[in-house]
Order: structure tokens, then sequence, then C-alpha cells
């Protein structure tokens, strides 16, 4: 048995989510490239060096990948609706990051499942 423990990568995603919040608030500076590239994250950095070529063949990784790379869209969203000062737009935005953030939980969590019972 594998035994992958992937409560680290949630982690990392939810501190991500947490810093694009502080963000949204003045809290926290983010390059535009920090905020929108799905490979500059902590969770996409370890995804696209290590994850991806151990995991990249399960279904759920898969799904994995695909909802990573639309949070980071809508984070780009949100990044020019407030560079535009339309702070309630990126609020809506934000809402549905919150949404897809929750499925990549989910996935993450469908994974290491799956992974620990190969």
């Amino acid at each position: 048995m594998t035994n992958i423990d992937f409560s680290l990568a949630r982690f990392k995603h939810l501190n991500w989510r947490f810093r694009i919040r502080n963000f949204l608030d003045g809290k926290e500076v983010l390059t535009r490239e920090q905020a929108v590239d799905h490979t500059q994250c902590d969770l996409g950095k370890w995804f696209y060096t290590e994850g991806k070529n151990k995991y990249g063949h399960l279904n759920v990784v898969q799904l994995f990948e695909k909802e990573h790379i639309l949070l980071h869209q809508i984070v780009r969203e949100i990044v020019q609706a407030k560079e535009e000062g339309n702070f309630q737009k990126a609020e809506a935005l934000y809402q549905k990051l919150l949404q897809v953030s929750d499925n990549i939980n989910n996935y993450l969590t469908e994974a290491e499942k799956e992974i620990n019972t190969l």
C-alpha cells in the first residue's frame, strides 16, 4: 500500500484561497503572475513537478487538473475586476472561486483514497 497523505496539498490550497481573500481585502499584495499562473501556487508547483508524473494517469487527478486551471482563470478575472475597480464583480467571482476550490479539495481527497488503495 502506498499510503500517500494529501493533507499538505489540501492545506496549501486552502492557504492559497485565504491569500486571494486577503488580496481582495487589500491585506496582501500578489503579483499578477503569482495570482493567475496555475503553475506558480504551492499546489501547482507540487503538481507540475511531481504530482502529475506520479498520478496524472488517474481520472480523478485529471479532473483535479482541469478544476485547478479553472480556479486560476477565475482568479485572473478577479484580479482584472479589482484592477478595474469593480469590487462587486470581484466578490461575485470570489464566491464562484470558493465552489471550485471545494471541488479541488474533494478531488484531492478522492485521489488520496484511490492511491492509498492501490
